[in-house]
């Protein structure tokens, strides 16, 4: 069933993070890079060791996924994965990675910018980042000095620290995982049209003080500059927060980034908080601000997965408001197919930031699956569990969901959209066909997903370049 959703014309896409390589030496089954007729969104480029690659955006209208492909002939691929990571999305931005493994591990990050002109039409331009050589440097835990400004590190009966040979730490190359990176678009005054890219690198403790720092690794550069333009610099900024958070925030983890407003966002969902980033004020600075609602895991092993349940998304005209979704299973799964007899509770809050920069936070009804299920038939909502929450970012009430009731092995998987309002759904289209699409030409996102499913990537893209037509 494929009901009309009310996202037709849609200014933004849902882009899979799933990079579909398709180099021309890999092949059976019709896997080949798209054509123009079928992608004409295409730019070329080189990494930072000369292999050209050439990228396509095959745009689709949300429910429908857009897709992200790289011919990289030559490029890394095999056991260590595709070779190419979407990592974050801002306005008439996307930026992804590509991982060269010839001896030295190299991350080369690129900008894909929207272009529309009365002569070129819509198109797409890429900018090569400049390498980042600064290292990172973590601290052994036992090294750390308490609040009372002394380490922590145990002496042995001889009076010498059992970690002396570690005490000035562990340097390490800086691995940009894309939960930690975040882009904006935006501009200082006094200067031209500019763009950041911020890691978080690390969340510690200030020694010798009871307050936390963030340690991030920022690039920024004019939008006009060329290829390599920029410089990569260390920032270690305090982070203002009261002292009663000062738990959540010395057990952060980093679950999802975003963009909001003038700020890039790193949330954890597993201690229930947000790090807002200000890149471009005269004095950079990041402030937390606790999740409403939060509610922590029962078990440490959920830490990596709570995204399947939970998600913080920018919607509302402008990109104005913050919405929180949490999926709460009755079963306490999750993922999988329902426990008999049991549903789930969706709980949402909007967040936005006043003039003043004061946060407010609007609590919405909760909605029980029961109600959801009354107003729905099976063919529109089946009775399974909802994951991966995308809000969109057109219309605030409109919240996407993955759905899959194929036990453990995820074989057929659903987009349906909800009405939050209505409580009806929208609409619900076909993602994982099952069998058939395991040996047809996607064949290798099904094979990586089959086994754990992903979150989307929301993006404004299609705003920029006037897609209506495509």
């Amino acid at each position: 069933m494929a009901v009309a959703g009310s996202d037709q014309a849609a200014g933004w896409m849902m882009l899979d993070r799933f990079v579909y390589r398709r180099d021309e030496d890999h092949g059976g089954g019709g896997w080949r890079f798209p054509d123009e007729s079928t992608a004409p969104l295409r730019a070329t480029s080189s990494t930072s060791l000369g292999r050209p690659f050439e990228v396509a955006i095959l745009h689709a209208e949300p429910p429908a996924v857009s897709r992200l492909y790289v011919r990289w002939p030559g490029g890394t691929k095999g056991k260590y994965g595709s070779g190419t990571v979407l990592m974050a999305a801002h306005r008439d931005f996307i930026l992804f990675q590509l991982v060269s493994m010839a001896g030295d591990i190299t991350h080369d990050h690129f900008v894909c910018i929207a272009c529309s002109d009365p002569a070129a039409g819509p198109h797409m331009e890429l900018k090569r980042l400049p390498l980042c050589t600064i290292p990172m440097v973590v601290l052994p835990p036992c090294c750390e000095e308490d609040t009372e400004g002394t380490s922590s590190c145990e002496e042995d009966t001889e009076g010498t620290s059992s970690c002396e040979e570690d005490s000035e730490g562990t340097t390490m190359q800086r691995v940009f995982f894309p939960n930690t990176v975040g882009l904006i678009r935006g501009s200082s005054p006094g200067h031209e049209e500019e763009f950041a890219v911020a890691q978080l690198g690390m969340v510690t403790q200030i020694r010798g003080a009871y307050q936390m720092e963030a340690e991030v690794c920022v690039l920024r550069s004019c939008v006009s500059a060329p290829d390599d333009a920029g410089m990569w610099e260390v920032q270690k900024i305090p982070i203002q927060h009261k002292t009663y958070e000062f738990p959540a925030l010395d057990n952060w983890l980093t679950d999802a980034v975003i963009t909001f407003n003038k700020y890039i966002c790193w949330i954890s969902y597993y201690t229930g908080g947000i790090l807002f980033y200000d890149i471009f004020a005269e004095t950079p600075n990041i402030f937390y601000l606790p999740l409403p609602t939060a509610n922590r895991p029962r078990k440490m092993q959920e830490r990596g997965f709570l995204e399947m349940n939970r998600s913080l998304c920018v919607t509302g005209v402008g990109g104005d408001l913050l919405k929180y979704t949490s999926v709460v299973r009755h079963d306490e799964k999750l993922c999988g197919p329902l426990e008999p007899r049991t549903g789930y509770t969706i709980v949402t809050d909007t967040l936005s930031i006043t003039e003043s920069g004061d946060i407010n936070c609007f609590h919405e009804r909760v909605k029980i699956a029961f109600e959801l299920w009354h107003y729905n038939t099976s063919e529109c909502l089946p009775r399974e569990g909802l994951m991966y929450p995308l809000v969109s970012m057109d219309n605030p009430s409109i919240v996407h969901y993955l759905i899959s009731g194929e036990g453990d092995k995820i074989d057929k998987v659903s987009m349906v959209a909800l009405d939050m309002i209505t409580q009806k759904a929208t609409s619900i289209v076909p993602y994982i066909k099952g069998e058939e699409d395991l040996c047809g030409q996607d064949a290798d996102m099904v094979k990586e997903k089959s086994h754990l499913l992903t979150s989307f990537l929301p993006s404004e893209f299609p705003k920029f370049l006037n897609l209506t037509r495509y």
